[in-house]
């Protein structure tokens, strides 16, 4: 089987955040004809989804049993500024997954690249790759993962959290399209500043 899902990123038109701030930033999904670097989209509005209290325009896994028992990776990939303004500060990025509902959700780190001191005179790379297993009869989401940060590589290990309660045919009717759940990449900053900065270039479900 071949499925590939996408948050709608690339090279081109990367979604980013940054600035002060200490708690969770999620990467908010390009709306449609976003301009990405230069900001502006319909109307001149800016992407704000997923945020802290609203999953809308989450990477969701599909119901039906299409992903039932099967293998499938979630990729994330970007850049991190390097912190020049804020030498004391550190970066980590999370692959969340997102149960709950639409208006009350419920974020669960599956894999990250732990705090990292930027150490290059620019920006460097950051990947996530989350390789995952579930199934309506037991319920249970569960995998491992790996991370890239700059020219380092977090050591492979389970998902941060084994989740439960899933059904790969049902889904779940009070999230977005009645899927089985979602996904977001979230950026937490150790210190505030405004010269932090985070992209994302690439953030897909593959089986």
């Amino acid at each position: 089987m071949s499925n590939v899902l996408d948050f709608g990123v690339n090279g081109l038109t990367p979604s980013k955040v940054g600035g002060t701030g200490t708690a969770v930033k999620y990467f908010p999904r390009p709306l449609p004809g976003w301009a990405g670097a230069a900001g502006a989209g319909p109307g001149g509005s800016l992407p704000t989804t997923p945020s802290s209290t609203s999953p809308v325009g989450a990477l969701w896994l599909p119901a039906q049993n299409v992903f039932n028992g099967q293998q499938f990776n979630v990729l994330a990939s970007g850049s991190f500024g390097s912190d020049s303004g804020d030498p004391s500060g550190t970066v980590n990025i999370a692959v969340y997954a997102v149960t709950g509902s639409l208006s009350s959700p419920v974020y669960t780190a599956l894999g990250q690249t732990g705090a990292v001191a930027p150490t290059f005179a620019s920006a460097q790379p950051w990947a996530v790759d989350l390789s995952l297993i579930g199934d309506s009869d037991s319920g249970i989401l569960s995998g491992s993962y790996l991370a890239v940060d700059g020219n380092a590589i977090v050591t492979p290990a389970v998902v941060l959290t084994r989740l439960t309660g899933f059904n790969f045919n049902t889904g779940n009717p009070a999230l977005q399209q009645g899927a089985v759940l979602g996904f977001v990449v979230g950026v937490t900053f150790g210190t505030s500043d405004a010269t932090n900065k985070a992209s994302l270039y690439e953030f897909t479900i593959e089986s």
